[in-house]
């Protein structure tokens, strides 16, 4: 690279700074195959305590609760796990994209969360008149149960905040960033989706939760921040567990 390049280069990122877009983890301590162990891990700690099998009770109290206690459970299991990888890795929750964000990228990001919610609804929509309808989640199977408004209450607490924080953290914060690095932003972003659509393991909404990968990576591209990319998840979720709930 050429001074002239670099000076260039330089010049563009101060202007990012500036304009507080700066990505956090440009060069991230961890690979990629330290985050699928930690995905392994969790996965290894949640068999035997049976956090694995499909849910059977939904239609009970009891079995709606142990839902939401397994949602909070494996949610605590990926930050002290992510904790240790930082540790480890001479990081901190900064580099994973836990950084201060201006206001315009809130707005930003619930703007997005709202189009996520009525784009990939109108696409399911299609694929279900295209390949037939699909087996209902078992988070939706929980909704459609739920008796009382704090139940839903419970429901919405996993989805619009414990599960966006989970999946930003491990999608957007851990597994872009050596995706970035490797391939660069634009294949870093369509790798990243593909692998949010695969490790959900749902086939038939594989294409809706890749768009949707795709859009929240370059939200946080964008952002420099998980923030934006978090509240948009949590509004896509909230807004689809509220559609069920007045739909029940």
């Amino acid at each position: 690279m050429t001074e002239q390049n670099k000076e260039i280069k330089k010049k563009r990122s101060e202007k990012r700074k500036r304009k507080g877009r700066v990505f956090p983890a440009q060069e991230p301590g961890w690979n990629l195959w330290q985050v699928l162990l930690l995905i392994a891990l969790v996965t290894l700690a949640e068999f035997p305590l049976g956090w694995l099998e499909t849910p059977q009770n939904l239609d009970s109290l009891l079995g709606r609760l142990h839902y939401v206690w397994v949602g909070l459970g494996e949610g605590i299991f990926y930050f002290v796990l992510t904790a240790i990888l930082l540790w480890r890795t001479h990081r901190t929750w900064k580099d994973v994209g836990f950084v201060r964000v201006k206001g315009r990228f809130l707005f930003l990001g619930l703007f997005t969360g709202a189009f996520l919610f009525i784009s990939i609804g109108l696409l399911g929509n299609l694929l279900t008149h295209l390949l037939g309808v699909p087996a209902p989640q078992s988070f939706t199977e929980a909704v459609i149960g739920a008796q009382r408004p704090w139940e839903f209450a419970l429901f919405l607490l996993l989805a619009g905040v414990v599960a966006p924080l989970k999946e930003e953290m491990l999608f957007r914060g851990l597994i872009y960033p050596p995706l970035r690095l490797a391939y660069g932003k634009g294949k870093g972003i369509l790798f990243t989706g593909a692998m949010f659509g695969l490790l959900h393991l749902d086939p038939m909404r594989f294409l809706p939760l890749f768009l949707g990968g795709v859009v929240l990576t370059w939200l946080y591209e964008r952002s420099g921040s998980l923030w934006p990319s978090i509240l948009a998840h949590g509004v896509w979720n909230a807004l689809m567990a509220a559609a069920v709930w007045l739909q029940r």
